[in-house]
């Protein structure tokens, strides 16, 4: 059997769940120019495919929530020029609500890792009581457990979304 020539191709996908559990509202691939061998069944592409993914808020905090890192609890995700606003309630000896403003930076073009800016803890700093609770969830996505190769090449986050693109190949 001969190989098949692709002049463009896409896939998308919706509601993609993560090994690690973080759920990304929407994947979209594109390609061009690709060759499909059949036996042993292969897709080689002439370059990367582009690669961009959507995660919403909603999905964000319901991943924290589900990992509830350092035993935070309740947390709530708010994503706009360029920071992820963070509130979530820590239980010492007694209940309190943390805020952190976070921001998001690519590190190997395969981790996402999640930024600790400032954060008030009943009007107090707790930055480094916070870090160490934030080492717990980094990288929050890791494009090395997808089933392709995935190359970040930036992030953006803003309208209650994060968006990031890169490469990719089979």
């Amino acid at each position: 059997m001969k190989d098949a020539q692709v002049g463009a191709f896409g896939a998308s996908f919706d509601r993609l769940t993560l090994p690690m559990g973080l759920t990304v509202d929407h994947v979209l691939i594109e390609g061009a120019q690709a060759t499909i061998q059949a036996d042993p069944f292969r897709i080689a592409l002439s370059e990367p495919g582009r690669i961009e993914a959507h995660v919403s808020q909603d999905n964000l905090a319901a991943f924290l929530n589900k990992e509830a890192p350092g035993g935070l609890r309740d947390f709530s995700v708010a994503i706009r020029e360029g920071k992820l606003f963070v509130t979530a309630t820590a239980k010492m000896i007694f209940e309190i609500k943390a805020e952190a403003i976070c921001t998001l930076r690519i590190v190997d073009g395969t981790k996402l890792m999640v930024d600790l800016e400032s954060v008030e803890m009943m009007g107090v700093g707790a930055k480094s009581l916070v870090e160490q609770q934030l080492d717990k969830v980094n990288p929050v996505l890791d494009a090395s457990q997808f089933p392709l190769k995935v190359t970040l090449q930036s992030v953006d986050a803003k309208d209650g979304e994060i968006v990031l693109t890169g490469t990719a190949e089979p």
